[in-house]
């Protein structure tokens, strides 16, 4: 924890890029067309889709964190990366709404 923020968890960077994104449209496609109770789930924003890349990527390295401070962590990082990931991310999201 730094010195300055003894609040705010350091946030860990997952050992492998975020960029391209490892998760693909394929897979997105099986998640979010797979029906709950007879209804399609909500489909997924950028930032949702990229969560989900955090995620895993953090279990791969098997570092994490509880719920509340991984939420925390994806969005400092979210927040961080160039215009140039975040834009990938987005372009996952509209290419899955332009499949429903």
């Amino acid at each position: 924890m730094n010195a300055s923020n003894h609040n705010r968890p350091d946030i860990i960077i997952p050992s492998q890029p975020l960029f391209p994104p490892p998760i693909t449209q394929d897979q997105l496609i099986i998640i979010y067309k797979t029906r709950v109770n007879g209804k399609l789930p909500r489909l997924p924003t950028a930032f949702i889709i990229y969560k989900t890349a955090y995620r895993q990527r953090l279990i791969a390295d098997n570092n994490l964190p509880p719920t509340h401070i991984f939420s925390y962590m994806a969005s400092i990082s979210y927040e961080r990366e160039p215009t140039y990931v975040k834009n990938a991310y987005v372009n996952l999201s509209s290419q899955l709404r332009s499949e429903r």
